[in-house]
């Protein structure tokens, strides 16, 4: 792939994805639900075992996704549409996720509870992260301030920025390897890169977000937790393509892979931001 439509396409998605979270509560949890949609799409097409006739893997797919972004089109219905009669489908998902048995005992599978077994995989790997995800986006609590999106932007820069630094300094300092067996290129010295680079961005953002009324510690942790579950989460994809055999999760991206291969990160990042909010809001 040549450099310029690497470039060309990191340019486009940059600005799609800034523009998008920046501009309103509304087109933030949007991109995301999309994306999650696209995330699911691309990992069934690598776990699920397509045996049987072609409309059964259709269905199998389409049950595959539906589990995946149960959550996360709720949350979506909920406190970005303020539909709150969404809720009552909240207890139809164990009926959902039994029919789903049912399918695989009907659906003539060689491998039944590996579809079984890869389609919860989709829901707490994808579907779980971005229903928080949008729900931090929506969030009304007095910090936020209204502008939870500002906050989903500010996490999605400190991944970046942990990424880059950790890449443009691992690869002229790195020495000492961290995790050779996964990813022979990631070292020590990439990483704790990563972490100045993350609370640099941490501090920036502590300035331009300004609306939101956190403290200076607050970013400087939140850009920690960024920096070490960024990277885990890296890993945790990075293995999952080595179990797989494959070395993009797609080719949506022309030059950059695909949707899983640019959120990896950021998508095992978000239960642990999740987290930290909870204990610094209301603990």
């Amino acid at each position: 792939m040549s450099l310029k439509t690497r470039t060309a396409t990191g340019l486009t998605f940059g600005a799609v994805m800034i523009s998008g979270c920046y501009y309103s509560t509304l087109s933030c949890s949007l991109l995301f639900l999309l994306i999650t949609l696209l995330c699911l799409w691309e990992l069934s097409g690598h776990i699920l075992v397509q045996d049987g006739s072609k409309m059964v893997n259709s269905l199998r797919r389409f049950n595959f996704m539906l589990i995946g972004a149960y959550f996360p089109l709720i949350v979506c219905l909920k406190y970005t549409f303020g539909i709150a009669e969404v809720l009552f489908i909240v207890p139809l998902f164990p009926f959902f996720a039994f029919l789903t048995f049912l399918f695989e005992l009907f659906g003539k599978s060689a491998k039944p509870f590996d579809n079984l077994g890869f389609i919860f995989l989709g829901l707490v790997y994808i579907g779980l992260p971005f229903s928080l995800l949008i729900w931090i986006c929506n969030a009304t609590t007095e910090q936020f301030a209204g502008v939870g999106n500002q906050l989903v932007l500010a996490v999605l820069f400190m991944v970046w920025a942990s990424d880059v630094f950790a890449y443009l300094l691992g690869s002229q300092i790195g020495k000492n390897k961290m995790f050779p067996r996964i990813s022979p290129n990631k070292t020590w010295e990439g990483t704790l890169s990563g972490v100045a680079g993350a609370i640099l961005t941490g501090y920036l953002c502590s300035l331009l977000f300004y609306e939101m009324t956190f403290t200076l510690p607050f970013w400087i942790g939140l850009a920690c937790i960024c920096t070490v579950f960024g990277i885990l989460g890296d890993l945790v994809e990075s293995m999952l393509k080595r179990s797989l055999g494959i070395k993009d999760s797609g080719t949506l991206l022309p030059g950059h892979g695909g949707f899983l291969d640019r959120f990896d990160a950021f998508i095992f990042v978000i239960p642990f931001v999740f987290t930290y909010l909870i204990f610094f809001l209301y603990l």
